[in-house]
């Protein structure tokens, strides 16, 4: 099993939109791209695990935040991100980078890899 949260993200969206081009003009059948979002979603899950190895904080104000079949949703406002590419040591270095508003999706990657 892996989440489709990667499908809202920029390469995903490319990713659907021409599937969807594809399979209108009749040159990719329904179940292979059906395997192939599937396999994006495995793809993106396995690839975060093994390449991402740097660390962020975060700070700031909850506006609203949602709980549902073990997703959490969060809006927030007046956002500070700091990130530690290294992945250890001091934030005291690390990069930041402030936003107004920024919505977080949080998934328990445990459940991800039940059958």
């Amino acid at each position: 099993m892996s989440f489709q949260i990667y499908r809202n993200t920029s390469v995903g969206e490319s990713l659907m939109e021409t599937i969807e081009q594809l399979a209108e003009e009749g040159k990719l059948p329904e179940e292979l791209a059906l395997a192939v979002l599937k396999q994006f979603d495995t793809s993106m899950s396995e690839a975060i695990k093994k390449f991402v190895t740097g660390k962020a904080t975060m700070k700031a104000n909850m506006k609203t935040y949602h709980y549902y079949e073990n997703v959490w949703t969060f809006s927030l406002e007046g956002v500070e991100f700091k990130l530690n590419q290294a992945g250890s040591g001091s934030m005291a270095g690390a990069q930041t980078m402030m936003c107004n508003t920024a919505k977080v999706v949080v998934v328990d990657a445990k459940l991800g890899e039940q059958v």
